[in-house]
């Protein structure tokens, strides 16, 4: 194992897991324990924290109400 790839210990932010996999030298978010990793992984924790209130900051997309035109 590299000295730069021992374990580190996961932690909450805005109610995300940041967590560390060794393996892949990475952190890693999901939105709780029984949630998947996300595909997307960060350098830093400081990174994921960034992720996560990207996520949570943006505005949810509202519906326009028009139905695509149908070709044909």
């Amino acid at each position: 194992m590299l000295a730069n790839d021992a374990p580190r210990p996961s932690e909450e932010h805005r109610g995300y897991e940041i967590l560390y996999v060794a393996g892949q030298r990475s952190w890693f978010i999901r939105a709780d324990a029984d949630a998947p990793i996300s595909q997307a992984s960060f350098r830093s924790p400081f990174q994921a924290r960034r992720a996560i209130d990207q996520i949570l900051d943006a505005p949810t997309p509202v519906a326009s109400g028009k139905k695509g035109k149908k070709k044909g």
